[in-house]
């Protein structure tokens, strides 16, 4: 099939560098991120089918994409995936509100952070991030885009045919085999994701999975919105220590005007300090 172009008109101004720029999501299969270009592509499974996306801003008022593999009828489906990546259905308005410092970046198309297709891709990268080097991290994605996913990222159901034990010695995920496996065996029997892997589970359930602490819990619902908790790793913890002199609890409590937002307060400070060291602010 011939490339397609679809227009995606979107409500509210999204800079898809700075969304790009908010984790580092984008540099994990089977994203990639072409800065010099500015585009973010990757491959997908949309109704057993695999083809490729590459997404491009117009302006802040539209974004492109470019469908490869892929007829008419998925469009919607294209849609909706590229809105999820992008949290193009958000209303910043009430951010701009908390996060007066931050008003302005909002404004200009910031504030959003990269996403995945579903909410179960989310967890699970976020499980790979889990007391590893960012390096492993990249190294077990691509293990999991390659085999189970047979070149897209693969669905709850093909993690359980895979087994715990490829998951442990061919895809190299170590004790995070059996983090996952038991994970995604009990949201789906708890109907809790459905077989594309959507779903938006509460903090408490996620909390109460096995081997899913409480950093994977609120990062996961970061992404799905949920900005009251910061997800405190040691790279946090570090980056208070060493940047702000204080600690998770101390700057919670320093920023506790932020309310509901602290999280998102958070993660745009750091956004644009690692911005303004590279002059781009």
């Amino acid at each position: 099939m011939s490339v397609r172009s679809i227009l995606l008109p979107l409500e509210f101004p999204i800079d898809l560098g700075l969304t790009v720029a908010s984790h580092g999501w984008a540099h994990l299969a089977p994203w990639c991120w072409d800065q010099d270009t500015g585009i973010l592509a990757r491959r997908e499974r949309i109704d057993g089918t695999v083809g490729a996306l590459a997404i491009r801003q117009r302006d802040m008022a539209a974004i492109l994409i470019d469908s490869e593999g892929f007829g008419p009828r998925a469009e919607p489906e294209i849609r909706r995936r590229v809105r999820r990546w992008l949290w193009a259905d958000w209303d910043p308005a009430e951010a701009v509100i908390m996060l007066p410092e931050h008003g302005p970046f909002i404004r200009r198309g910031g504030g959003r952070i990269l996403r995945c297709s579903s909410f179960y891709e989310d967890f699970v990268k976020t499980v790979l991030t889990i007391n590893t080097a960012w390096s492993s991290t990249c190294r077990m994605a691509a293990a999991l885009v390659a085999e189970p996913g047979g070149g897209a990222f693969p669905l709850p159901e093909a993690i359980l045919d895979y087994g715990e034990g490829r998951l442990r010695e061919r895809a190299k995920l170590g004790f995070r085999a059996a983090t996952l496996f038991t994970a995604t065996r009990r949201m789906l029997e708890n109907g809790i994701i459905d077989c594309d892997g959507e779903g938006q589970p509460d903090y408490d359930y996620l909390i109460g999975l096995p081997g899913i602490g409480p950093y994977t819990a609120a990062h996961c619902r970061v992404l799905l919105h949920d900005f009251s908790r910061i997800p405190i790793d040691s790279v946090v913890t570090a980056h208070l220590r060493q940047r702000h002199e204080t600690n998770p609890m101390a700057f919670a409590e320093s920023h506790a005007r932020w309310g509901a937002y602290l999280a998102l307060g958070y993660r745009l400070a750091r956004l644009r300090e690692k911005l303004d060291a590279a002059g781009l602010e």
